[in-house]
This record gives C-alpha cells, structure tokens and sequence, in this order.
C-alpha cells in the first residue's frame, strides 16, 4: 500500500522535473509580468485543482447532498413522510 508521504514526495519530484524542464528547454515568451517566474503555470494549476476541489466538497456538498438518515424519515426538516 502506498502512503500519503511517497504520494507527496512523489508528486514533489514530478512538480521539480516540470520546472526544471521550463527552464532549460522553453522558449520564454514573456507576455505578462507572472511569466518571467518558472514553474508559475505549475503553482496556478495546483492552486486552481485545488480551489476545485475545496469548492465541491464544502459548497456543493451542502447544496445535493442529504442528510445521513433522509430516506429512512428519521427527522422533521428533510426527512420522508410515511402515512
């Protein structure tokens, strides 16, 4: 079984190969000001998956998702209703 520690080690790995291959193999086309920084496409994709991430389990979890005993009409606010 893998654990979270080589995941992240090796995600580290990969994300220093990513930057290390910007800077000795791309052409630098500096249109904006953040793309003098190496690896900068590489730090906003990771902050933009994540932000995805954050944004579905905290909001739209509490927007679809029911609660634990919904079908089971185990409380007043959302439960079923039997007859």
């Amino acid at each position: 079984m893998v654990n979270k520690k080589k995941v992240y080690i090796f995600l580290g790995l990969i994300a220093l190969a990513m930057v290390a291959a910007e800077i000795l193999f791309a052409h630098p086309h500096h249109h904006m000001i953040w793309n003098i920084v190496p690896g900068f496409d590489l730090i906003i994709g990771f902050a933009g998956a994540w932000f995805l991430i954050i944004l579905a389990k905290i909001v739209m979890a509490r927007l679809i998702q029911r609660p634990e005993n919904y079908y089971e009409g185990g409380n007043e606010k959302g439960g079923a209703h039997h007859d």
